[in-house]
């Protein structure tokens, strides 16, 4: 497995993935607490996270430079890992673009779950397949490791049947750096604006274990 991600885990020990700007709006409902964050990467998101926190990652070379920063991280198999993990260990669970790379995202999510206290945190993040970035301007998420698209109404189906609730929900836009650009990202986030989805390159969902 590790070798499909070989250029993005260099990628990003080089620094070139950084995080994304709409991190902002989900990070609040994530501080303060003891968060699994599945997927890690090299605790790009995790170094924010309150003691007890841990991570998952699978592939070698992010998850060794992590720990190397003092984080908790745990490497292996994502689904083999986390269901070693104690029921309701967790008050928060981190799951960002993650679940279109797995072959059972349905019973990874009854895993986070179950980890879960009761009205625990999960804040998911993923990619829209289907945009005008892709459509007009070529730029793409799915790049080869991709198994699924979700679309957010897809998403919400599945968080539902997992056993979770929905709560909030924000989109992300490219390139949106510095003030101005932030200004827009939240000017967005507060506009019902129709289409809004196609006009995103991805999004957060904001839920609540039941």
């Amino acid at each position: 497995m590790d070798k499909q991600y070989e250029g993005y885990a260099a990628s990003r020990l080089d620094g070139d993935f950084g995080e994304m700007s709409s991190w902002r709006f989900v990070y609040p409902y994530l501080k303060n607490k003891r968060v699994l964050d599945v997927g890690c990467s090299d605790g790009l998101y995790l170094k924010y996270m309150a003691d007890g926190s841990k991570g998952i990652e699978q592939v070698s070379s992010l998850a060794e430079a992590g720990k190397n920063r003092g984080l908790n991280i745990i490497n292996g198999d994502v689904l083999g890992s986390i269901a070693e993990l104690s029921d309701g260990e967790f008050e928060g669970a981190l799951f960002s673009h993650v679940m279109e790379h797995v072959d059972s995202p349905i019973l990874l999510l009854r895993n986070i779950q179950r980890v879960l206290e009761p009205g625990g945190t999960l804040v998911l993040g993923l990619p829209i397949e289907r945009n005008v970035f892709r459509d007009l301007l070529r730029l793409d998420y799915f790049n080869g490791t991709h198994i699924y698209a979700f679309s957010v109404r897809n998403a919400r189906r599945l968080l539902e049947e997992t056993g979770f609730k929905i709560d909030k929900i924000f989109f992300h836009l490219p390139k949106c750096r510095g003030p101005v650009g932030h200004t827009i990202e939240r000017f967005w986030n507060l506009a019902g604006w129709p289409l809004r989805e196609y006009f995103s390159m991805a999004y957060w969902i904001v839920a609540k274990k039941m």
